[in-house]
């Protein structure tokens, strides 16, 4: 878990993740050291500030702190307490960074974006703010997940599908643990996923300029249909910004917008031509009568 979380004000929430293994019937804390205030003592609340909560995850191994709508003033350490004895507690340090309502990322281009499979994916994202002060990186995401193309992701995702495909073969040869084909099916997906995400990582490049504004560029090579989703770029001092990308096989983004089109031009057409029958059929019978 980082010990070291930055959150930005104007944002939703910050969280804080502490991990416990064989908890057991014991109970976790969380204390702001600054004046040892108990915010929370297991999933009940102590403080009056609305604010602080607690979620725990479902085998009670991960105690999370929120902190919803983050103030500067909300900086600190934070302390992850067990009431063993002796007690066992582990301190995260909360930094709070105040953002100008000004202060903005924009992604060029529509918020909708198609490529071609087997293309380059290029994004482009300005960050606008009045000053330069206390300015710091800027982050990818892709959903939920940051991306970072470094070779120690690729080694991790290396040896995590070595180690997948390690038990696959023990599996095979009768000397790994009986499981159930639901089990097994779960390892394949995983291990596939592990695979996907070691080929993205591999494809993507991220550079920064400053200079009179702030700019960060993301490209993704050989684009594939597992690269659509959801990117936002996020820098540490401003809010930030997002994208839908699509990644399509066969039709261009032209074609497609000309093809939807074209659709609709059709459906209107069809709606007009039944209108106009209705019509003439009810002239038809006032006619006869």
């Amino acid at each position: 878990m980082p010990r070291n979380i930055t959150g930005r004000t104007g944002h939703t929430e910050a969280i804080i993740k502490c991990r416990v293994d064989s908890l057991h019937d014991k109970s976790v804390s969380w204390i702001r050291k600054r004046d040892l205030h108990i915010l929370t003592v297991g999933t009940a609340t102590y403080t009056t500030d609305k604010r602080f909560k607690v979620s725990e995850s479902k085998d009670a191994r991960e105690w999370t702190l929120h902190v919803k709508s983050p103030q500067a003033k909300d900086s600190g350490i934070y302390e992850c307490q067990v009431n063993t004895e002796p007690k066992m507690s582990m301190a995260f340090q909360l930094n709070i960074i105040e953002i100008s309502p000004d202060a903005k990322a924009i992604i060029s281009g529509p918020h909708d974006l198609h490529f071609k499979s087997g293309s380059a994916i290029i994004l482009n994202c300005v960050v606008k703010q009045p000053s330069v002060k206390d300015i710091g990186p800027i982050y990818w995401y892709r959903g939920e997940h940051m991306i970072t193309p470094f070779d120690s992701d690729v080694e991790d995702a290396d040896n995590l599908i070595t180690q997948g495909q390690g038990q696959g073969q023990e599996q095979e040869k009768g000397r790994g643990k009986e499981q159930t084909s639901d089990q097994l099916d779960a390892s394949l997906n995983e291990v596939l996923n592990l695979e996907v995400a070691k080929d993205f990582t591999t494809r993507i490049a991220m550079e920064s300029q400053l200079g009179d504004t702030l700019k960060s560029r993301l490209r993704i090579s050989n684009a594939q249909t597992t690269d659509t989703g959801n990117y936002t770029c996020q820098p540490t001092t401003a809010s930030s910004a997002s994208v839908m990308v699509h990644v399509i096989n066969d039709e261009n983004p032209a074609a497609m917008q000309k093809s939807a089109t074209l659709a609709l031009i059709g459906q209107h057409t069809q709606q007009r031509l039944g209108l106009m029958c209705c019509a003439m059929l009810l002239l038809l019978l006032l006619a006869v009568q």
